[in-house]
């Protein structure tokens, strides 16, 4: 998809229907991008074109001329970067003069919203105003557009650590010098960039140069003192320490605050060069020193306590990039094992979905070099217990393969079994077991086959996930979204090896790729994986933002389906929708809300439903992230099943009805709270986390998950399960004659 953006008034422009986003947007901080991929989302659900009208200067400038401006938290051309990540296909940015500022609230959304952009959908948030001295707000806005069929969301605040996001308490923070507090509200590190300008080159006689870059006038200074850092240059990201200021011990003449930037583990010539800066923890502050001999000890002493910050913070990031495929590394030095995962993602059809089912157990099955699974088993068992997996999940209309290897990082005779692993991995990938036609090995192919069979029939023989994927096929109204990521059997089984191929230089070439690392790795082995990747073959890879992302979802329609077979025990499934989109941070609501009704046990399900009134054997509630639906699950006697759907429907009335103790919410906070701590102690856990972070669009730390936890409130949750309608009731019973007596 192609960005345009139109800054004149007097342009042309295509004719069709829009959803615009109206707002300055200085920080595209979390709130921000909740209001913008909404826009998205709902612009596609309605096939429109999202745009975001917005200013290329603050208004203040005209509003208030006598008054300085407050720094900028991002330039303007990284604030459209970031704008354009969400997805948006048209930025549209109006000059704020005099006249502009003078207009009528009803003449700015006839003549502009209406009229030049032909607006469909408005999205806002709840404090946006507009028009001569502000008069316009999101009331007027409302019934305007209802005059004009025109649809309105007010996209509410984001609220963390103790208070609503906006930019101006994120930029506080910055000039603070809370830079990791003000990461977390801005879903990234704060960033300056520039160009690396001749220094006194005082670092490099002292034995660590730094590359040195002017603050940009108009963007928020942070607070003077020494950072840890990483440092963004040519495609690669490199561990940093920075020092902010005025430097008092060697200069007193120059009023311009410096930059100057060390970065570990590489001695390239920087001069002139472009280079981004993300600050991500302040170390101390700035100060003075008597001589050069007591700032050399103290800088020698600052390089050794960054360097322990980034091995101990276990923050991911992007430490690299080949062509379009990027390399997410998480450091940790907590685990003795280190793991490696190449994550496709595709946009999949039926067959298509089997075809890169099978194809994902045939490439983990051998390659040439172990031709067979029982010698690849033995090779891992050489490398002390290394594992090698291939997997497939469905995350709404996209199927998304995985690659996974896992070993330890080293043994005692000085070799890396992970290293060893990630070229095994590197082989089942690239060389595969060919036959002399270049087609997959047939016996392979048939073995996988038989095995991939035998798996789904036995879900299907398992009466509790049967009765799951009929509810949620029902729900889904039988497309893609609702269908196993293993695919269909009958596709499984007619699937030729020429279709194997065909899939297999499509995941090559043409699937989106993602590479991730974690673990304490030696440089050696991320540029091993680098050139790994180097050595697929070129194609065009559709980028993740903004060309692919879980599409839109909306459910069949409402249905209620009696399904009998001979069972011992019915199964109910009832299906709602209503939760937020994915990627919405109100996404943490929805766990608490299903925490409290029925996933945990001391939710009103399983105390209620299933202890005090006897209608349930097994009972609990979970929630799908990508179809923005609540599922409720239970096992229960047959003659009981009409009985044990009204009251589950009576629990989640008694929710809405704000029927409930405080000290329910709270015992489900803190059963979320204690999930995410526990999260930490698994590396695989961890990397998941951030790859449904980049999959999703909201990537949060552990801190930053607790604090939009600890700002969940009573009425929050009262209004989302306010929102929830039953799509679905499915159950799976016997018949009368085969209804077992009741116990």
């Amino acid at each position: 998809m192609i960005l345009r953006i139109f800054d004149r008034p007097d342009a042309d422009l295509p004719v069709v229907a829009r959803g615009v986003a109206l707002g300055f947007f200085d920080g595209v901080h979390r709130g921000h991008l909740d209001l913008i991929r909404t826009l998205v989302y709902r612009s596609s659900q309605l096939h429109i074109t999202p745009a975001v009208f917005t200013f290329p200067v603050h208004p203040g400038a005209v509003l208030w001329p006598d008054q300085p401006l407050p720094g900028s938290l991002n330039t303007l051309q990284e604030r459209l970067a970031a704008i354009a990540a969400c997805g948006v296909s048209e930025i549209h940015l109006q000059s704020f003069d005099a006249r502009f500022s003078a207009m009528e609230p009803e003449d700015f959304l006839d003549q502009i919203i209406a009229g030049r952009l032909s607006a469909r959908l408005i999205v806002a948030g709840p404090d946006y105003r507009f028009g001569r001295q502000g008069l316009g707000n999101v009331t007027l806005l409302q019934r305007w557009a209802g005059e004009r069929n025109i649809e309105v969301l007010i996209v509410g605040q984001v609220d963390m650590a103790g208070g609503k996001i906006s930019s101006s308490r994120i930029r506080a923070l910055v000039q603070e010098g809370d830079l990791a507090q003000a990461a977390g509200l801005l879903g990234r590190p704060y960033r300056i960039e520039g160009v690396v300008v001749a220094g006194r080159r005082l670092g490099h006689r002292m034995g660590f140069p730094t590359a040195n870059l002017a603050v940009p006038a108009e963007k928020v200074c942070p607070a003077y003192g020494v950072y840890a850092t990483r440092a963004h240059v040519d495609n690669r990201t490199y561990e940093a320490i920075t020092n902010i200021g005025l430097r008092p011990t060697v200069n007193t003449t120059d009023p311009q605050p410096v930059i100057e930037t060390y970065l570990y583990d590489t001695d390239m010539p920087l001069y002139g060069q472009a280079i981004s800066v993300d600050f991500l923890e302040r170390i101390r502050p700035e100060k003075r020193f008597e001589s050069l001999l007591q700032l050399g000890a103290q800088v020698r002493e600052d390089l050794e306590t960054v360097r322990r910050w980034h091995h101990q913070a276990e923050q991911g990031y992007e430490w690299g990039r080949v062509g379009s495929i990027p390399i997410y590394y998480l450091p940790t030095e907590r685990f003795a094992q280190a793991a490696l995962h190449l994550v496709f993602q595709a946009q999949a059809d039926e067959r298509q979905s089997a075809c890169y089912a099978l194809l994902m157990r045939i490439l983990t099955a051998s390659c040439r070099r172990y031709p067979s699974r029982i010698s690849l088993a033995s090779a891992l068992d050489n490398l002390y217990g290394a594992t090698l997996d291939g997997n497939v999940e469905r995350n709404g209309n996209l199927q998304t393969l995985f690659l996974s290897a896992e070993a330890l990082i080293s043994w005692t005779d000085g070799t890396s079994p992970f290293q060893e692993t990630c070229r095994l991995l590197f082989d089942l990938l690239l060389d595969p077991l060919l036959d002399d036609d270049g087609l997959f090995d047939h016996d392979t192919v048939e073995s996988e086959r038989r095995n991939l069979l035998m798996e789904l029939a036995a879900r299907e023989n398992d009466r509790g996930k049967y009765a799951y994927d009929r509810c949620l096929s029902l729900f889904c109204g039988g497309r893609i979204e609702g269908l196993s990521p293993s695919g269909r059997a009958g596709d499984i089984r007619s699937i030729t090896r020429e279709e194997l191929g065909e899939a297999y230089r499509m995941l090559l070439s043409q699937v989106h790729l993602e590479l991730y690392l974690g673990g304490r790795i030696k440089p050696e082995i991320l540029e091993f994986c680098r050139e790994g990747l180097e050595r697929l073959p070129a194609g065009e890879r559709p980028d993740l933002y903004p060309g692919l992302l879980p599409a839109p979802f909306m459910p069949g329609p409402v249905q209620e389906v009696q399904e009998y077979k001979a069972v011992e025990q019915a199964r109910i499934l009832l299906a709602y929708k209503g939760l937020p989109p994915y990627f919405s941070h109100q996404s943490i609501v929805a766990s608490v809300l299903n925490s409290m009704l029925g996933g945990d046990v001391h939710s009103l399900l399983f105390d209620v439903v299933r202890e005090k009134m006897g209608l349930a054997y097994q009972i609990y509630s979970m929630n799908q992230r990508y179809l923005s639906a609540l599922l409720v699950m239970a096992g229960v006697a047959v003659p009981s099943a009409g009985a044990a759907v009204e009251a589950i429907k009576t629990q989640l009335g008694e929710i809405i009805a704000g029927r409930f103790e405080d000290t329910l919410l709270e015992r489900s906070r803190s059963m979320l709270e204690t999930a995410i701590l526990s999260q930490s102690d698994d590396l695989t856990t961890l990397l998941v986390i951030q790859i449904n972070g980049h999959l999703s669009g909201r990537l949060l730390g552990r801190d930053d998950s607790l604090a939009l936890l600890h700002a969940v409130s009573r009425e929050q949750v009262i209004a989302l399960a306010s929102q929830l309608e039953l799509i679905t009731t499915y159950i799976l019973t016997a018949s009368s004659a085969e209804a077992a007596p009741e116990a």
